[in-house]
């Protein structure tokens, strides 16, 4: 398939998910994102332990297990202000397909092994920032106060993600991305 192709299937589809998610009442929501955090901590995880398998800087590693450790704390933090205003419930089941395109773990390992961290490092921009502008673009639609106050306190995590991830891009490659503008 294409790229111009492929890029049109995805923005198709990331309409489909950002309309199913605008939708979901505010226990959902909060469901779905705790459960996005878990995907993402583990993505950073075997990007991780991939990294130093391959001995790249340890600049690299060491970012990878931050940003797995923090959004290990996100989903905690989420489930605890779930527990907080719902006593009692247990998380319901969304079965929406994730917001952020998930690189798979066979594509990772390519891209890994074959030394690939500038593409790596690009699509990782790409996601935080996708998924910082989703949270910034679902707080502005929300009604609920609780949940606009909990989708801009997401926006913030994502560009923090986001800006980290800059940051070690542009000392690596001395030079900017296409995903180098701030988000906030």
């Amino acid at each position: 398939m294409g790229a111009v192709r492929y890029r049109e299937v995805e923005k198709t589809r990331f309409k489909k998910i950002l309309k199913e998610i605008g939708k979901l009442n505010y226990k959902e929501l909060m469901a779905y994102w705790m459960d996005q955090e878990v995907q993402e901590a583990e993505m950073y995880h075997k990007l991780y332990q991939m990294s130093r398998e391959v001995n790249w800087d340890e600049r690299v590693s060491k970012l990878f297990y931050e940003l797995y450790k923090e959004s290990l704390g996100h989903a905690e933090a989420l489930l605890k202000m779930f527990k907080e205003m719902f006593p009692g419930e247990k998380p319901p089941k969304v079965n929406l397909p994730p917001l952020e395109v998930e690189l798979s773990e066979e594509r990772l390992k390519d891209l890994v092994y074959h030394g690939n961290l500038r593409e790596i490092l690009e699509y990782l921009m790409g996601t935080e920032k996708l998924a910082h502008d989703v949270y910034r673009h679902l707080a502005e639609k929300a009604e609920d106060e609780d949940a606009k106050a909990t989708l801009l306190w997401l926006a913030k995590i994502e560009n923090g993600h986001y800006t980290k991830l800059r940051s070690l891009y542009t000392v690596l490659f001395g030079e900017s991305s296409e995903y180098s503008e701030d988000t906030d």
